[in-house]
């Protein structure tokens, strides 16, 4: 006949007397002191699995609606005036994505100006040529209406692999620096040239005028002619791009069943005439 597990407890006491019962009481509370912990333990392991394989979920989810915004912005890019552009993407992972395509406010701290709608009235050219291991890079800045422009900044966004030339500012605008030059060769730099008051260089009517610097870079370097825009301070005008390439921010958050964000990536792109450059992408959650 078995014998069972009170039967042995009790035996165990009986035959070793009083002075077994406070040894057996302490085993059984050891016991279940490791007991409970462990199972507090797995619990919170599967716990943590399942919130962190949501989180996945959620994170590929965004980053699907961020490629697909950027096929949007390369392929059928939105019209500026129509931003933000908001559309959602249902089922992907058994999530929805709600994506927002807007303009940016600033680059590089610089506010941005959309004035009044004329930035045609001033047309900017970037042209970048190799030699010997040196860029030469040209703005053609073009005034083509009837009245005086001042520009404000320029600035100018350049790819990885270059670096400014000290002394090589030329041209009939300035000889100055960039004042300041944020980033490094290693990840890319921005060149930022300011002025204020008087000191604002002028575009007379119908007239071109030229900015010129030199950069130290290898020939295979593409997208030298870089982004950005120069701020003329008409209130009609306000910040005039480089090329057809403008700036975007994109939007992705993956949302569950009950609405709840498990997924959002931000993305900052140049964008415009069937080119596309990612410039930052950040996990917000």
């Amino acid at each position: 006949m078995i014998t069972s597990v009170k039967e042995k407890f009790w035996n165990l006491i009986k035959h070793q007397g009083g002075m077994a019962l406070p040894a057996v009481i302490a085993l059984f509370a050891v016991g279940s002191l490791m007991i409970v912990p462990s199972i507090n333990y797995v619990a919170t392991n599967i716990n943590a699995g399942s919130l962190a394989e949501e989180e996945f979920k959620g994170i590929l989810a965004a980053d699907a609606g961020v490629e697909d915004a950027l096929w949007k912005i390369k392929n059928e890019p939105p019209d500026q005036e129509s931003l933000p552009y908001e559309y959602q993407i249902t089922d992907v992972n058994g999530l929805s994505v709600d994506v927002t395509i807007d303009n940016i406010d600033q680059l590089a701290g610089v506010p941005l100006d959309e004035g009044g709608g004329h930035v045609d009235w001033v047309t900017v050219n970037a042209t970048a040529t190799w030699d010997a291991g040196i860029w030469s890079y040209e703005l053609a800045i073009y005034n083509d209406q009837p009245s005086v422009k001042h520009i404000v900044k320029i600035l100018i966004d350049l790819p990885s692999g270059l670096e400014y030339v000290s002394g090589s500012t030329s041209g009939n605008i300035t000889t100055d620096d960039p004042d300041p030059i944020i980033g490094s060769p290693a990840t890319g730099i921005i060149l930022i040239w300011g002025w204020e008051g008087e000191d604002r260089p002028v575009i007379d009517k119908f007239e071109t005028k030229y900015h010129c610097f030199e950069l130290n870079g290898p020939e295979n370097i593409e997208g030298v002619e870089g982004h950005g825009f120069l701020l003329i301070d008409r209130s009609d005008v306000g910040s005039v791009w480089i090329g057809d390439i403008v700036p975007y921010s994109i939007t992705a958050q993956a949302k569950d069943a009950s609405a709840a964000v498990v997924g959002e990536i931000r993305a900052g792109v140049w964008g415009g005439g069937g080119a596309l450059e990612v410039s930052c992408w950040q996990v917000i959650h």
